[in-house]
């Protein structure tokens, strides 16, 4: 009876999170809530007239989505006010406070709209993202800003319901109270002491102790996401539990009783809440803990899985867009993990290891186990080192954490001791920060793996499949666990027949002396030169999984020298997958502070940095490579021409390389321009620019007379590319090689003196 007490909530809960997940899609009406009110009913009849036990887990279940379903319908009026909806589209003053805290470099920021054209919101707030320039100036949590801005409606299952595109002009600013400019203050002064300190330890400490990520690289937050170690690069919602155990055993030191331990546990709550900010899972944690306070206050036993699945009916009834959120869904499934599996994993690891240190790891195998599924929604690969990491970095993240927090709070009291508390917890976090940097760079750190739903489904009956089997092989229930068992052997089967097998297939029949290559990254440019053993990439691409994949399929793993060409995302968002493995940097001239940022991460991960321009040579192997745009004086702001062109030619000994131009994102009047100063002669390949979008200078193809038009493109893209008109005024005698249509392809000279090419389509 106990274990069915302690599940009961489970069948709720989820109940209660479908019909949100399925309201915020469709945003029911009122008659739907109704026609939930009367099932309940009619099911309220029947456990009257008959004893049939599923009644009584599913009327509940039922009454919990009907009024979920509910909550999302008054949700949905309060988001879809009129004086909104007849503004879509339009330009209007609006009045927002902050829902977080705004940093100098950042492109967004999340708040609710208070007032349009000055006139307060009839229905109350709605939660907004405000996109574009805020300022340069650190905004604290709770200010409000008059700002002007383009309205538009976001989808109906975002957690924001409206976007704010900020329009140039002078932003109005308001601080919040003190409390809120207190606290701010505090992390403020804390995150300055700690990056004073310098390394990554000193970058990743603001995170661990209080949530403040703006000092972490890109290239440190990808190797922590590639060893699963992100939840520590923000203050995880672990950590809210901690702090309430230590305040509240210190009361309990002091003499005091259960009223003051309460009373201290929900201060507590408060202050930290405030101070790392009311992130999914800070809120999530601090609603779990102020049950588990009350249950202790009334002398109550305390079950994990009734806490969790009250908690996260009572955050969806405040707010039922979070089951369509990822860090909420993260920080659920965890807990959750953690609560079901630890125990019987950490007695079966006993077996094998001391108690102590099988706990230590039962819980990242338990995290890692239940969030995988969903980790492969955002990001296709399977981490190898992710319980490693996890195992040997849990027992020094709660020190580095406590000791931060405790800095951040006797900063503006004892500087002189916070600084040296900083540093005692600066060690344990450059520990965490270098541990998360060797393990991403061994170059083997992640498993490509099926994507989407079915890649997601196939992940969950193999973990939870292989735990199950792993914990109950032994109980009674051998039979369950053995159809367990078959049913993840069954997955894994199929997974490597129907994905690895033809991706195999598909990278043992890629010739293995190919010269040119063009990755089939979607919509954006990435392409690799190969001689005597050496890479050298241009462009990554918009996505790190789709460049990640090309480089497998093709053998790399490691690049001589990779050529950013300019900042668009299209070209160089996919960047993480270079961390570690580009020897040298070239890039175009970097616009702002997020392009540094990406330049920062690469010579973290060990590359030497250059900014080229025209002149600029380098060898590869047998080609000597060329920079011939941008020159010194640029034509305009950075962008697209401001692109590097790269000409690439091969040494007289070297008959089976190929020529080429790589053009970047070049536009008509600067093709114009670098064709009448540089009077190319014939090459073998040309990389079309701009994704052979319309403003292209025609003269310079035909001086060209390239062989091969290599064009990333990505299918059914919004942009008409490549256009019409490019696509004639090419030459008759090029052939035409589209990332859409051919995927992945490589070129190489035949022994006539041709050019071959291999596609993976």
């Amino acid at each position: 009876m106990r274990t069915l007490r302690d599940f009961r909530m489970l069948p709720l809960a989820g109940a209660g999170w479908l019909a949100c997940a399925l309201g915020t899609w469709t945003r029911p009406s009122a008659w739907l809530v109704l026609v939930g009110v009367g099932l309940s009913l009619l099911i309220l009849a029947l456990s009257r007239i008959t004893a049939a036990r599923w009644l009584d887990t599913v009327m509940p279940a039922l009454l919990v989505a009907t009024v979920m379903v509910g909550v999302v319908a008054v949700g949905s009026a309060t988001r879809d006010q009129a004086m909104l909806v007849a503004r879509d589209g339009e330009n209007v003053a609006a009045t927002v406070r902050l829902t977080g805290t705004f940093m100098p470099g950042d492109k967004s920021a999340p708040g609710t709209l208070e007032a349009l054209e000055g006139e307060t919101l009839a229905r109350g707030p709605v939660p907004v993202r405000i996109i574009g320039d805020l300022g340069e100036a650190r905004q604290a949590l709770g200010s409000q800003v008059v700002l002007q801005a383009q309205l538009m409606r976001a989808d109906s299952w975002d957690n924001e319901s409206w976007l704010l595109f900020v329009e140039p002009g002078p932003k109005l600013w308001h601080e919040p109270g003190e409390f809120l400019m207190a606290t701010d203050g505090l992390r403020a002064s804390f995150s300055e002491r700690s990056r004073a300190f310098g390394g990554d330890g000193g970058r990743l400490l603001p995170g661990l102790a209080i949530g403040d990520t703006s000092a972490v690289d890109p290239g440190l937050t990808e190797a922590m996401q590639t060893t699963s170690l992100s939840h520590l690069v923000a203050v995880s919602g672990a950590n809210c539990a901690v702090v309430v155990a230590i305040v509240v055993a210190i009361v309990a030191l002091c003499g005091g009783g259960v009223w003051p331990r309460m009373i201290a546990g929900v201060a507590a709550l408060v202050g930290f809440v405030t101070l790392v900010t009311p992130e999914p899972s800070i809120v999530r944690a601090a609603i779990m803990a102020s049950i588990v306070l009350i249950f202790l206050a009334a002398s109550q036993p305390v079950r994990g899985i009734p806490v969790l699945g009250t908690t996260v009916l009572l955050l969806l009834a405040w707010n039922p867009w979070l089951a369509t959120d990822f860090a909420f869904a993260l920080s659920v499934f965890a807990t959750g993990g953690i609560l079901l599996a630890v125990t019987p994993l950490t007695a079966v690891l006993s077996k094998a290891l001391h108690p102590a240190i099988a706990l230590v790891v039962a819980l990242p195998i338990a995290a890692q186990v239940a969030c995988q599924p969903l980790l492969i929604l955002l990001n296709p690969v399977i981490p190898l080192w992710g319980v490693l990491a996890n195992t040997l970095a849990a027992p020094v993240a709660p020190i580095a954490t406590i000791l931060g927090m405790l800095a951040c709070i006797l900063g503006p009291l004892l500087p002189g001791v916070a600084d040296v508390v900083t540093a005692l917890a600066w060690v344990p976090s450059s520990y965490i920060a270098g541990l998360g940097r060797v393990l991403a760079n061994t170059g083997i750190a992640t498993i490509p793996w099926p994507s989407g739903w079915w890649g997601a489904v196939a992940t969950g009956v193999i973990g939870y499949g292989a735990l199950a089997f792993f914990v109950m092989r032994r109980s009674a229930n051998r039979l369950g666990a053995r159809i367990l068992a078959g049913m993840a052997s069954a997955t894994l089967v199929a997974v490597v027949l129907m994905y690895f097998v033809p991706t195999w297939a598909v990278r043992a029949s890629v010739p293995d002396d190919w010269t040119i290559a063009q990755c089939d990254v979607g919509q954006g440019d990435a392409l690799v030169i190969q001689s005597e053993g050496a890479y050298a990439l241009i462009d990554t691409g918009e996505f790190p999984e789709r460049l990640e994949e090309c480089l497998a399929l093709l053998g790399i793993r490691n690049l001589d020298l990779v050529v950013l060409t300019h900042f668009d995302k299209d070209h160089v968002t996919g960047w993480p997958a270079l961390v570690g493995v580009t020897h040298e940097l070239w890039t175009g001239p970097p616009e702002n502070e997020a392009d540094h940022r990406i330049i920062d991460a690469l010579v973290e991960g060990g590359a030497t940095y250059r900014q080229v321009r025209r002149g600029d040579t380098a060898s590869l192997g047998a080609y000597s490579l060329a920079v011939a745009w941008p020159d010194k004086a640029p034509l305009g702001s950075p962008g697209n021409d401001s692109s590097v062109v790269l000409e690439v030619r091969p040494s007289e000994a070297c008959s089976e390389c190929l020529s080429g131009v790589f053009l970047g994102d070049l536009g008509e009047r600067a093709q114009q321009i670098l064709a009448a100063r540089e009077r190319f002669s014939p090459v073998d390949v040309v990389k079309v620019s701009h994704h052979g979008s319309a403003d292209q200078y025609h003269p310079l193809y035909e001086a060209l007379g390239a062989s091969i038009a290599l064009i990333g493109v990505g299918a059914e893209n919004t942009y008409g590319h490549p256009a019409p008109s490019l696509l004639t005024a090419l030459p008759s005698t090029t052939t035409v090689v589209r990332s859409d249509r051919d995927g992945t392809a490589t070129l190489q000279r035949s022994d006539g003196g041709g050019i071959v090419m291999w596609s993976e389509r």
